[in-house]
């Protein structure tokens, strides 16, 4: 019976760590994700126009 508990506990435990990875992944990448955009559509303003 305490093994069983354990066990529960010990994956209720694991499963809260990936969800707080995922959560912390998540909040980084949209915070990078606007300044990636902006870079990509920015990167042809100074280039020299070809006549």
């Amino acid at each position: 019976m305490r093994q069983h508990m354990l066990n529960g506990r010990l994956v209720a435990a694991l499963l809260a760590l990936v969800c707080l990875l995922g959560v912390t992944a998540y909040v980084e990448v949209r915070q990078d994700l606007p300044q990636a955009v902006n870079v990509r559509n920015n990167a042809g303003v100074n280039a020299p126009v070809a006549v």
